[in-house]
């Protein structure tokens, strides 16, 4: 099969195949299971998901493919994705954040039927958004492919075509096989009488995806025989390449690396202090105006995300929990993000985050979040330099289509100054109560204080946004840092409204 660059250079539609006499087609087949056995018992142990992107005109094999496969495979280490029914999103779910929550683990294998190119090729067929729409949509789409590579997975992309007329032979030959023809919908007709407006749709598809790096195996799906063999021969290609080349991820070595001047946010925070009188008073004022913004947000099926970060002792847990006080139990979660699981640490680092934003109406709590990427993971060596440095445009983009949804994104930064970090420290320690808070870590990190100064500046200059902001919290005063948590919060939701 042709190397992914010169699938570049593949006239569009693909060349017809020929189909093989049955003999020949056993006995390929059965060299290319054996083959595709070894490769994925090879699999299993490297550092890399697979992604076979199935798209195409119906009744082109693809359905039929992902069986065969399935069939041929370990099952085990197979998921099909199955985007069958195209189920109607949420006006404030993001298109890509199901992909992003579907995303297979390290070592193994998902075919994709009906994924994330298929609700906007429908509505561009349709007439349902104009070319513009269209555009905007694939470069997303480009983006989140490029990042799931840029993180090691293997993605190839193939597309099953078949002309008009062959098309409707297809579903003709499907229907008139008992066994067959549940593969054909009623909406696969709708689509043959829209094949034009499809294939208009298709071009710009295909040239976004050869702009973006990203090309289309062309596949031409009239002989059953004929396109099982080009594909599995396609895939058994591509994971024996991917297997042979050297690690696209290493660990990182130790150390800031080269970093340009950022601006010093952090020292110019102010830290105000503040009576209990006057503490007990916006507290609950800010509280009771809380409640009444969360029982809006209920209604306006919108979700919220906060994320809170600072120094250890910063006080994040005393701010999230007065924050809760004014809030339904029913409708939150709070997440405290530590190191992540040997299952989280199989997928891509964001997918753990993806697979716990809340519902339309709810709120989701994130003591500490994603941005350990560029926090702890830099400055602990955790993750390579060219990783963590991609983290903050890959980061940027999964807030944006969070709030583009309609949904709310705040985030704090609770500032501490080093002294009242080490005031903090000792009261710990002495606490029967609290010393179970303070860890050999916390100390480690202490002394890294330069390093996580930077790593945080640096976040807070590239992943600000109107829409999704960071807010610096002067915290050396708990009463002072809740009151304000709270207060700018509220000022968000009233601006927003």
């Amino acid at each position: 099969m042709p190397e992914p660059e010169e699938c570049t250079r593949v006239d569009w539609p693909p060349p017809p195949l020929k189909e093989p006499d049955k003999r020949s087609y056993k006995r390929r087949a059965g060299e290319l299971r054996a083959r595709l056995l070894e490769l994925q018992r090879r699999l299993r142990e490297a550092d890399f998901p697979v992604l076979l992107v199935f798209g195409g005109v119906d009744g082109a094999g693809k359905h039929e493919l992902a069986n065969l496969l399935t069939e041929w495979l370990d099952p085990r280490d197979i998921r099909t994705l199955a985007y069958l029914q195209q189920r109607q999103l949420s006006p404030r779910e993001p298109p890509l954040l199901p992909h992003w929550r579907d995303l297979p683990a390290r070592g193994k294998l998902a075919i994709v039927l009906s994924g994330w190119y298929t609700p906007g090729l429908l509505a561009r067929a349709r007439g349902e958004i104009d070319a513009e729409q269209w555009a905007q949509r694939l470069a997303a789409i480009a983006e989140f492919e490029r990042d799931l590579v840029a993180d090691g997975a293997l993605l190839l992309k193939v597309w099953m075509h078949l002309d008009a007329k062959a098309q409707r032979e297809r579903l003709r030959s499907l229907l008139a096989d008992p066994a067959q023809a549940w593969q054909v919908q009623p909406r696969d007709w709708g689509h043959l009488h829209l094949y034009e407006e499809f294939m208009a749709a298709t071009e710009p598809l295909i040239a976004q995806s050869r702009e973006a790096g990203l090309p289309w195996q062309p596949i031409d799906g009239r002989h059953p025989r004929a396109r099982s063999l080009a594909v599995t021969e396609a895939l058994a290609d591509a994971l024996e390449a991917r297997l042979a080349a050297a690690p696209t991820t290493t660990a990182a070595k130790r150390g800031r690396g080269r970093q340009a001047a950022v601006p010093d946010r952090l020292a110019e925070v102010a830290q105000p202090a503040l009576d209990k009188g006057e503490y007990r008073e916006r507290l609950h004022a800010a509280q009771a105006a809380l409640h009444r913004h969360s029982q809006r947000l209920r209604l306006q099926q919108r979700g919220l995300v906060l994320v809170f970060e600072g120094w250890d002792a910063g006080g994040k847990g005393g701010a999230i929990r007065r924050m809760l006080q004014a809030l339904d139990a029913r409708m939150l979660r709070v997440h405290r993000i530590g190191a992540p699981d040997a299952r989280e640490r199989a997928h891509h680092y964001l997918w753990r985050f993806a697979t716990r934003m809340p519902a339309p109406g709810h709120i989701a709590i994130f003591d500490r979040s994603w941005y350990g990427r560029v926090l702890v993971e830099r400055v602990e060596g955790l993750a390579p330099p060219a990783r963590w440095q991609a983290a903050y445009a890959e980061i940027n983009r999964f807030e944006q289509a969070w709030t583009a949804a309609g949904n709310r994104l705040l985030k704090f930064w609770l500032h501490i100054t080093p002294d009242e970090q080490l005031a903090r420290f000792e009261a710990r320690r002495e606490d029967p109560l609290k010393r179970w808070k303070l860890t050999d870590e916390d100390w480690r990190n202490r002394q890294r204080w330069e390093d996580y100064a930077l790593a945080a500046n640096t976040m807070l200059q590239r992943c600000h946004a109107p829409q999704a902001p960071w807010v610096l919290v002067g915290a050396n005063n708990k009463r002072h840092a809740r009151v304000t948590v709270i207060e700018s919060l509220n000022t968000m939701l009233d601006n927003a409204d």
